[in-house]
């Protein structure tokens, strides 16, 4: 089975701190919804996930930060990429400006590196969460996400990376489609974090196009 190294990218900014969700802050019901669904993740380490490794990295609080693995910025072994089977995510928390664009800017790099380590081919797959527009670290609107939608371009078209954009309620839907193209991009309705992280789980799989992804969202209440 080919290997797939797949970067979790986590919108933690002051939105995720003062949005609320079910009467309590987006990112409590986050740290909630990931509590029970880290266990699936590892379960289907054995099966479905099986050969995949995460890295996952939030940006809003402290900047751009790498929460798995050792917490290092590094595609090396023992870094910031973990099987599924062993994914741990600490508990987040949220406030600051959303630096969207350095947090792709790092998955970009750890997956080339991670792809470099491989002993072979190695399918590698972004899936960014995020409720807003992207800013600088002090908070100011950029515009840099331009030139990285020319660069994630390039990647898809060299068929190295996937892109899946996950869209919480308040997300530039511009941003998030020049990212991802029109088939990568996923609208989320709601705050239905349970329902956006089934999502991820069934992008991470193998073979998985952005119609299934789709077709899973379609089923949620």
């Amino acid at each position: 089975m080919e290997p797939r190294f797949v970067t979790l990218l986590l919108d933690t900014s002051d939105s995720m701190r003062t949005t609320e969700t079910g009467g309590v802050p987006a990112i409590v019901a986050l740290n909630r919804q990931l509590a029970a669904w880290l266990p699936a993740v590892r379960a289907a380490g054995a099966g479905a996930l099986r050969g995949v490794e995460f890295a996952v990295v939030t940006y809003g609080l402290g900047g751009v930060l790498v929460v798995s693995g050792d917490g290092t910025p590094s595609a090396a072994d023992g870094g910031a990429f973990v099987p599924a089977a062993r994914l741990e995510i600490p508990e987040l928390t949220a406030g600051g400006a959303s630096p969207m664009v350095a947090a792709i800017d790092l998955a970009l790099h750890l997956l080339e590196e991670r792809r470099a380590l491989a002993p072979g081919p190695a399918a590698s797959r972004i899936i960014l969460v995020g409720d807003g527009a992207p800013t600088d670290f002090e908070g100011n609107p950029s515009d840099e996400w331009r030139p990285l939608a020319r660069r994630l371009a390039r990647a898809r078209g060299h068929r190295r990376t996937q892109i899946f954009a996950f869209g919480l309620p308040g997300a530039d839907d511009t941003v998030m489609r020049a990212l991802a193209t029109d088939d990568g991009c996923f609208e989320l309705p709601g705050l239905d974090l349970a329902g956006l992280l089934g999502a991820v789980l069934a992008a991470s799989a193998e073979e998985t196009d952005f119609s299934e992804v789709r077709r899973f969202l379609s089923t949620q209440p």
